[in-house]
């Protein structure tokens, strides 16, 4: 997977005109390819709006239709492999072997967030039935359920470039729950972001 540095609004990708920022090599200090763009008030408007847009859509999805969107996601983040860590290794400085255990884990929240989709108990839905001829008032039937309540925002984390960034498990949780999410990487790692 080639890094372009541009951004990914409303499954489009937008490149800036500037200089952007660049990654900088924890080990060396040196910049490392390629520029990032910089992304305006407007953009974060426009994702926003496109969150808010697939919210309806997005919340309503089957269970396991978001189930097979979540593992797909997890393969791939497995599928960058070595690529991925990497990258993150450079703009970092943590030790690889770290990095491809948390690699697994943030493939691995998917994963699991899908089961959970699957097995339908994250929803703790509870029903209380109505009891018409109760005195002095009729009980009436109440059901509830968790929901989704709207689209979500995940800032990646520094110390975490992968279980608690972008792909962590905040947005993993919120994909689950059927949230729509916009996402802002840490400028610290922007290529393993």
């Amino acid at each position: 997977m080639a890094l372009t540095g541009e951004l990914f609004i409303a499954s489009k990708r937008v490149k800036r005109d500037g200089e952007g920022f660049r990654a900088v090599a924890a080990a060396t200090g040196q910049e490392i390819e390629p520029a990032f763009s910089v992304a305006t008030t407007q953009d974060v408007e426009t994702a926003v709006a496109a969150a808010e847009a697939a919210f309806p859509i997005y919340s309503q999805l089957p269970r396991e239709k978001r189930a097979e969107f979540l593992e797909a996601i997890a393969d791939e983040i497995d599928a960058l492999g070595d690529t991925l860590t990497e990258r993150a290794h450079a703009e970092s400085g943590l030790p690889a072997a770290r990095l491809n255990g948390e690699r697994g884990r943030t493939s691995g929240q998917m994963r699991l967030f899908a089961r959970e989709l699957r097995l339908g108990e994250y929803l703790r839905a509870r029903i209380d039935h109505a009891i018409p001829d109760r005195a002095p008032a009729p009980k009436p039937d109440l059901r509830l359920r968790m929901i989704p309540l709207g689209p979500v925002t995940v800032f990646g984390a520094s110390n975490f470039p992968l279980a608690f960034s972008v792909g962590g498990g905040d947005t993993a949780s919120a994909l689950a729950a059927g949230c729509p999410v916009v996402v802002k990487g840490h400028s610290a790692h922007p290529g393993t972001a």
